[in-house]
């Protein structure tokens, strides 16, 4: 609880200096949407300024001071200046859709326990790598190459606010990050739709951000989806009013804002494409029609400073890794601890999900089907299960803004406002179509389509029916969250259940990891079948070979080369996680490793070496036989092992 509540100060410190800072380009928004993104805005400086300390040896250590400072002198200066402009708190809504503030109180409430309970195997990519990046980064003082998470490489404006987080408060205090950026979304979502469409058109705008299944789901954990979502999708939103309102003044807070929306996600800078397209078209077809338009350099312009401001993590993954997106594009970009092999595995996951996937690629004539499918069968673009439809069903987007999107589409009353939007929208879908079908990563797209549910539902003929989707979607999502979250959550934040018996029952790594830290100090672990490496106080890689070419597995040839170039690594342990394996192999396996067990015989291990995804399992069983490693700890789901040294007789092998 001390750790969120000094989040939540400074982010409030982090608004009021925000708000002076970019006065300019905020003044003429509405009150609550200028302090949303004076908080955006101001929360994604700090992500900024961490990643140029962290260059610094040390900087970690006396960083937090420099921020600290800072941000505090940029708040005194913000308090003396005119706040008069700074205006009004929203008033009480009245008639029928005077719940929806009380609705939104109550959904915040699942965010603000999933900020304060610890993260389980539900939230399974902060503990893989959005919490246990800055962790290592902070063990080490700075920002170091951690080739074994190639997550590591990823844009980090908004992950690196974690690391402060961590210091002053563990994970409480890092996650409540996402939940203060949960907070600003609404405030600037009511104030964009109260701007352009009056109160009522925010309340159902703020409504329906808060109610789709995948913001409520990641918000208060350390997903980072919806903070890339608001930079990149506000952006696009700014772009087009800037577009389509004829200004001559400089496009300063759609750059800023894609810019931290490309220096968030990769994804970013399809959406910085996007727009920038959609802006060069509309000037097209006015300069055919003889109107004025805004001038092609400015759009250029646009787009260069919000690639400038992702630009820190692009050039420090040249300098490390030699691919600016590492890992991806190989083929075209290449990318050091990476090889084709790797690259073709990792597209091929990213291609599972969604639908209209043939040998060539995707089947253009199933685009209609990928972005419809989002509502009628969300499975298919979560994982796991995705191929199935079975995806985890609380990173849906939600049928509600697709909805919107629809409506306004076939109303005939879209302005150049709306079409504008809807430029945007088409042209990211096609590019999410055709790369990944994951449905989290329309977090961005979902900002502008809950901004025209809420104009809808006060415009169009059948914004009753919006109103009344938005309203039934956030009560799902909230019976969803309730059900499969917050009723195990709620009683560890109140004390009723330990933090040690609610881990031992949700976290297969959490016994083990106690162990490791035990028995490994001044040594290192090598992960198999285990990623959540956040749980470890020791220095650890993942092993697995999909991971990173640091390890041999193509030229080694036996258990004791296995273990030759673990050594050669620091590992002095090994932990194996069995839960992913069948039971059939995993009997076999366990006879295997046994010294005095049956080990594989020629057709088997021919059959695991045709593969490097399952060689390793062949190379891990010989060097158990063989004594090279030793088993310590062993429960019927992992296993793990000493690493000894290779005696001579092995060597000269």
């Amino acid at each position: 609880m001390p750790g969120l509540a000094i989040t939540l100060v400074f982010c409030v410190v982090v608004a009021i200096g925000g708000r002076r800072l970019f006065a300019a380009s905020l003044n003429a928004l509405d009150p609550a949407e200028a302090w949303g993104v004076a908080g955006l805005l101001g929360l994604g400086g700090i992500g900024v300024l961490t990643f140029f300390l962290g260059l610094f040896p040390g900087g970690f250590s006396w960083g937090l001071a420099v921020v600290a400072v800072g941000v505090l002198a940029l708040a005194g200066w913000a308090m003396t200046g005119d706040r008069g402009s700074w205006g009004p708190l929203p008033k009480k809504p009245a008639g029928a859709w005077g719940l929806v503030p009380l609705a939104l109180g109550f959904l915040t409430a699942i965010p603000l326990v999933n900020a304060l309970a610890p993260s389980t195997t539900m939230d399974w990519d902060t503990l893989a790598y959005h919490l246990a990046v800055p962790k290592l980064w902070l063990a080490a003082g700075q920002i170091e190459t951690i080739p074994y998470i190639h997550h590591s490489f990823f844009p980090f404006v908004v992950d690196n606010l974690f690391i402060w987080g961590l210091q002053w408060g563990g994970a409480a205090g890092a996650k409540a990050f996402t939940l203060v950026f949960y907070v600003f979304g609404l405030m600037v979502l009511f104030g964009l739709g109260r701007r352009r469409w009056g109160a009522p058109a925010g309340w159902w705008t703020a409504l329906a951000f808060a109610g789709a299944p995948v913001v409520l789901w990641e918000s208060g954990s350390g997903y980072i989806d919806v903070a890339h979502g608001l930079f990149a999708g506000l952006g696009i939103l700014y772009a087009i009013e800037w577009r389509t309102e004829d200004r001559t003044d400089f496009p300063w807070l759609p750059a800023l804002l894609l810019g931290l929306g490309a220096a968030s996600k990769y994804t970013g800078l399809q959406t910085i494409v996007a727009v920038c397209f959609v802006l060069l078209v509309l000037g097209s077809v006015q300069r055919r029609r003889g109107a004025a338009s805004i001038p092609f350099g400015k759009i250029v312009c646009l787009g260069f400073l919000a690639l400038v401001v992702a630009s820190p993590w692009l050039a420090r993954n040249v300098a490390t890794s030699g691919n600016p997106v590492y890992p991806f594009f190989y083929g075209q970009l290449g990318g050091k601890w990476w090889d084709g092999w790797r690259a073709e595995i990792y597209r091929d996951e990213q291609q599972t999900f969604g639908i209209g996937r043939t040998t060539s690629g995707r089947n253009p004539l199933e685009f209609a089907h990928g972005v419809l499918g989002l509502g009628y069968q969300p499975g298919r673009y979560i994982n796991p299960g995705q191929t199935e439809g079975l995806g985890f069903p609380m990173g849906a987007l939600g049928a509600a803004g697709l909805l919107a999107g629809l409506f306004w589409l076939a109303s005939g009353r879209s302005r150049a406002f709306e079409l504008g939007v809807l430029g945007v929208l088409a042209v990211s879908f096609l590019m999410w179509f055709f790369l990944s079908q994951q449905s989290r990563y329309l977090t961005t797209l979902l900002v502008p389509l809950c901004v025209l549910l809420g104009g809808g539902a006060v415009r169009l003929r059948a914004g009753p029916v919006l109103a009344g989707v938005a309203g039934l979607q956030a009560a799902y999502s909230f019976w969803l969250l309730k059900s499969q979250q917050l009723d195990t959550q709620l009683p560890v934040v109140l004390g009723r259940v330990s933090v040690e018996d609610a881990m031992k029952s949700t976290t297969g790594f959490w016994e083990p990891s106690r162990k490791l830290n035990e028995i490994a100090k001044g040594g290192r672990v090598a992960l198999y079948d285990e990623v959540f490496g956040y749980l470890l106080d020791v220095p650890y890689l993942w092993a697995n070979p999909g991971h990173s070419t640091l390890i041999p597995y193509d030229t080694a040839q036996n258990g004791a080369d296995l273990v030759a170039a673990l050594r050669a690594l620091g590992v002095t342990h090994v932990y194996l996680n069995l839960q992913f394996q069948p039971p059939e192999f995993r009997n076999r396996w366990s006879e295997a490793m046994n010294p005095e067990g049956r080990p594989f015989d020629a057709g088997e291990a021919q059959a695991l070496d045709a593969d490097l995804r399952t060689k390793w399992k062949r190379l891990l069983a010989e060097a158990s036989a063989q004594g090279l490693i030793v088993p310590v700890y062993a429960t019927r789901g992992a296993v793990i092992w000493e690493v000894r040294p290779i005696p001579a007789s092995f060597e000269n092998r």
